[in-house]
This record gives structure tokens, C-alpha cells and sequence, in this order.
């Protein structure tokens, strides 16, 4: 039986779906941190004002290319410590290190059973992959025809190669869980919440909720940073699924810093558990600037050496697009009471949506407590992470948008 997982946000208990409890899942996962590789979970809740839980976990063997630092979050220390420790495990897992990978030709390996065309994960413009050029392959199972395909590697594990121009590799789609079906579930919400912020950033659609309708739990987490002087707007966004994604912005007015401006994201069936995981991570978003000790911090250089007023021109001309108001109570809550339900959930609208192939991977060794999926989405959109993929879901979607007609350099496809 599925045992409820809670977490309190002030007076109100939020929960979430869970194989095991709160503090089980703490013990395994301390269990587990020395084979991980994982010296430290440290709370670093108090370097910053706004309160909310936040812990990082440290891992100094991580992979040239991942960071040594990685974080957790949550509206409890021990929810945070739990998040921060199964993120240090699953980003071990999905190195690339001991993979019995297969380097072959598409054209050769599709005559000796199911493959997946590389075409099908939105590959960056102007690359040079072509069918007769060999590539590493991974075999992941299809969910709907239980079948093993041939998957390109670099879409399987991170740090992996950049064969022939083709992608790079990400985390998009790596979750953990106690149970399989557990992490399968939450990487399929991370892969739903990357399309829809893809489709969001560059068609400025969605909707801006009313914070004043969110439930009381997360009108409690939105006070913490109003108390600070850190302005929160709440967006959610939907990229042709029926799935509801929310995007939180945090703007510290008193500080008035470049670099903390910042956001967060969260997807579930159920929309109280997804506006709580978008706000905590806009904490822990935070905290990464704060702490100053992760490694991709390097990539938001600009922002460093950019002026607080040139970046708040930036992101009022996206926030401030005009989106339609949103009352929280009109989002539907489409949670079914099970992970089993929910995951059913997910799947049938992906694939009605026209994502029919769901491919995932388990990462994680036999003997560990904990399952570490890697879930591929053909079809999904890449734009807000590299501008040079752009698949044909969202090319389909500006040539039907005025943004196409604006000259915009913004736009990518």
C-alpha cells in the first residue's frame, strides 16, 4: 500500500504520493549517501532571508561536466535533506561510467531490431549526423509496446559526448524515487514541465494566477519572501496536454542584484503539490546564487557583470506580457488518489497529445534502496535550453502565432 508522504507548510499538511515515509526514506538514503559518493548535506537555509527550507548536498567525485554541488528543497528541513540526498544519488546514476553502450550505425543496427531515429529528439540545427555515421547507443524500454529500443546514448546519460553536433546531453527526464513507478512518474513531470516553459518562454503563452486564490499553504510560502522584499508572480502554463505546469518569479527588490532574479518550476496532477515544488524551488534557486559554490553558475556570468536595471528590463518585458488571469481554484486537480493512477494519467494524455513513444531506462543498480529513471519523449521541445533545437511541435505553433511576423531575434525556429 502507497503511504502518504507530508509536508508542512505552515498549519497545512500538503501531501504527495510516496512508497515509503518521510523518515524511511531518510534512513535509506543516509544508508546509501558513501556509496554515492556523498561527503556533506548541508542546510544552508539561513544564508538566506526568505526561511525555506533548502540543503546541499555535496559530492566531490562527480563527473567532469556535473556539478560537485547539487541541491534539495522543501517546506520541511527533513523534506529538503531527503530532496537534496536523492538528488546527489540520482546524478550519480546517470553518469555515464560502466555503460554497456553499442557504437553502430543507425542505418546498420536498425536492420537487427527496434531503433529509434535520432530525428525524433529534436536535433540542433546545422548538425552533421547522418544515418551511415556511427553513434553510441543505450537500450530503453517502450512503455505502451514493451518492446527494447535502440536509443541514442547522449540522450540517455549526462556527461556524454556531443556526437556529431547532434544534442547535448541533460538531466531533462532523470528522476528518483522509492519505487520505479515513484520515479517514473516524477520524470515524466520533469519532462512535461520542460515543454511547457519551452512553449511558454518563446510564445509568452499561459496564464498569470491570481496569488491571492492560491490555497492558504502556498500563500503562507509566498509571504516568507514578501516579508523580504522579494516579489513573487505565479504563472501556469499547458504545451497541448491537459498537464498544468507552474513557473514562480522571485524578484529581490531590495537587494536589487542581477542574479537574484530567479524562478522555479513544478508540475503534478495535482496543482496544490505542483505551486508548492515551484515556489521552494524558487528558493532554492536562490540559495545556488547565494552559496555561490555550483559549478554551472559560470553560464549566468552575464548576468553577474549585467546591471540589476538592464536585467529587470529583460524579464519585466516577459513577465509583463500580457497573459490572461488565472483564479488557482480554475485549474483542474487531475490527481487519481494512487502513483499507479497518476502515472496511468500521464501516459494517456502524452500519447493522446501525440507523443507516442515513452521511453525509459532504469540507472540505478539492483541493490539500491532507491529507482533512478531516465524517461525519453520524443517529440518534446528544447528551445529553452538551446535556442538551435526546435522541433516540429513548436515550429507548427509559431507559424500560427504573430511572433513569427515580429523580427524578434528571441524567436528560434
Amino acid at each position: 500500500m502507497t503511504e502518504t508522504l507530508a509536508a508542512e507548510a505552515g498549519d497545512v499538511v500538503v501531501s504527495g504520493h510516496r512508497a515509503r515515509s518521510l523518515p524511511e526514506t531518510a534512513r535509506l538514503a543516509r544508508s546509501w549517501m558513501e556509496r554515492c559518493g556523498v561527503t556533506r548535506i548541508a542546510d544552508v537555509t539561513e544564508l538566506d532571508v526568505v526561511g525555506i527550507p533548502v540543503y546541499h548536498s555535496v559530492r566531490p567525485s562527480a563527473a567532469p561536466g556535473l556539478n560537485t554541488v547539487t541541491s534539495g528543497k522543501g517546506t520541511t528541513a527533513q523534506a529538503a535533506w531527503v530532496s537534496a540526498a536523492l538528488e546527489a544519488i540520482e546524478r550519480t546514476y546517470c553518469e555515464p561510467a560502466g555503460r554497456a553502450t553499442v557504437t553502430e550505425t543507425y542505418e546498420r543496427l536498425r536492420r537487427t531490431g527496434p531503433v529509434l531515429d535520432p530525428r525524433r529528439l529534436v536535433l540542433r540545427r546545422g548538425h552533421q549526423w547522418r544515418p551511415d555515421l556511427e553513434l553510441a547507443w543505450y537500450p530503453m524500454r517502450e512503455l505502451h509496446r514493451d518492446v527494447t529500443v535502440a536509443v541514442p546514448a547522449v540522450s540517455v546519460f549526462t556527461p556524454f559526448p556531443d556526437h556529431h553536433g547532434m544534442l547535448r546531453s541533460n538531466t531533462i527526464g532523470l528522476a528518483s524515487g522509492n519505487s520505479r513507478e515513484e520515479a517514473l512518474l516524477h520524470a515524466l513531470y520533469e519532462v512535461v514541465e520542460h515543454d511547457c516553459t519551452a512553449f511558454a518562454e518563446v510564445l509568452r503563452m499561459g496564464w498569470r494566477v491570481d496569488v491571492d486564490t492560491l490555497p492558504d499553504s502556498a500563500q503562507a510560502l509566498v509571504e516568507r519572501f514578501r516579508r523580504a522584499a522579494i516579489d513573487v508572480s505565479v504563472f501556469a502554463y499547458d504545451s497541448g496536454f491537459g498537464l498544468y505546469s507552474f513557473y514562480v518569479t522571485a524578484e529581490d527588490t531590495h537587494a536589487q542584484d542581477a542574479m537574484l532574479i530567479n524562478g522555479g518550476a513544478g508540475c503534478s496532477l495535482d496543482p496544490v503539490v505542483a505551486v508548492h515544488r515551484a515556489l521552494t524551488e524558487a528558493a532554492q534557486s536562490r540559495l545556488a546564487v547565494i552559496g555561490g559554490s555550483r559549478e554551472d553558475l559560470d553560464t549566468q556570468a552575464y548576468r553577474r557583470h549585467s546591471s540589476y536595471a538592464a536585467m529587470k528590463d529583460i524579464f519585466d518585458a516577459w513577465s509583463r506580457f500580457p497573459r490572461p488571469v488565472l483564479s488557482f481554484a480554475d485549474i483542474p486537480d487531475l490527481s487519481t488518489g494512487s502513483t499507479a493512477g497518476d502515472l496511468d494519467a500521464v501516459r494517456r494524455r502524452l500519447v493522446d497529445g501525440g507523443l507516442d513513444l515513452l521511453l525509459t531506462a532504469e540507472l540505478s543498480p539492483p541493490d539500491s534502496p532507491f529507482s533512478v529513471v531516465k524517461a525519453v519523449v520524443p517529440g518534446i521541445e528544447f528551445t529553452h535550453v538551446d535556442p538551435r533545437r526546435c522541433g516540429a511541435r513548436m515550429t507548427r505553433a509559431l507559424r500560427a502565432s504573430e511572433l513569427r511576423d515580429t523580427g524578434s531575434e528571441e524567436v528560434p525556429c
